[in-house]
């Protein structure tokens, strides 16, 4: 399982500076009982103001994910701390569902993502529940030049799951980290 490290966290030594403060938000608030997590580094060809932009905006998850059939932001105002998104997504590929003439009702369920720390354009964090799971999404941009560093870090809790299903739930959750971040910089290059 993957541990958090505070190695190139960004939060210096400056314990009142923002990228401190989002790193305490992620230990404290992300670090629930994890059953699963996930982690990986992308390269956006796109500047760090618009890749942020385009990520920190989640009514675009349905451009990078394969499992997300829609997302839409339930709050008014700018992007930050407090907004609420509701993305509607499934264990099916949007295609199959397509393919299969399933309503997304049917195929998929309602996942809120509310943001809970926000320093664009360095990083954001949000978090969910459902009846069954608990997530908590983490990511940071890295500016490289012309180009932006991503890491994605996100843990995945089911509630009412034995010990038994921590194993199959990780292996799960690494295939749907990888589908659901995989387009991430194409999507963000076609959205711009």
């Amino acid at each position: 399982m993957d541990q958090v490290s505070n190695q190139d966290d960004g939060a210096g030594s400056n314990p009142g500076s923002a990228a401190t403060s989002l790193y305490l938000v992620l230990v404290h608030r992300c670090m629930m009982p994890p059953v699963a997590t996930y982690k990986t580094t992308l390269t956006i060809p796109r500047p760090i103001d618009e890749a942020f932009a385009f990520v920190s905006d989640f009514r675009n998850a349905a451009n990078w994910d394969p499992r997300t059939y829609s997302a839409e932001k339930t709050t008014d105002g700018p992007i930050g701390v407090g907004t609420r998104f509701m993305l509607t997504g499934g264990m099916m590929p949007a295609s199959l569902v397509k393919r299969l003439h399933l309503p997304e009702s049917v195929a998929g369920m309602s996942l809120p993502y509310d943001v809970v720390a926000f320093d664009a354009p360095n990083e954001f964090t949000l978090e969910g529940e459902s009846r069954m799971l608990r997530w908590c999404d983490h990511l940071k941009f890295t500016s490289e030049g012309d180009s932006t560093r991503l890491t994605y870090f996100a843990e995945l809790e089911m509630k009412r799951f034995s010990a038994a299903g921590d194993a199959l739930l990780t292996r799960m959750f690494r295939r749907i980290g990888d589908g659901a971040t995989a387009d991430i910089p194409e999507a963000v290059v076609r959205g711009i």
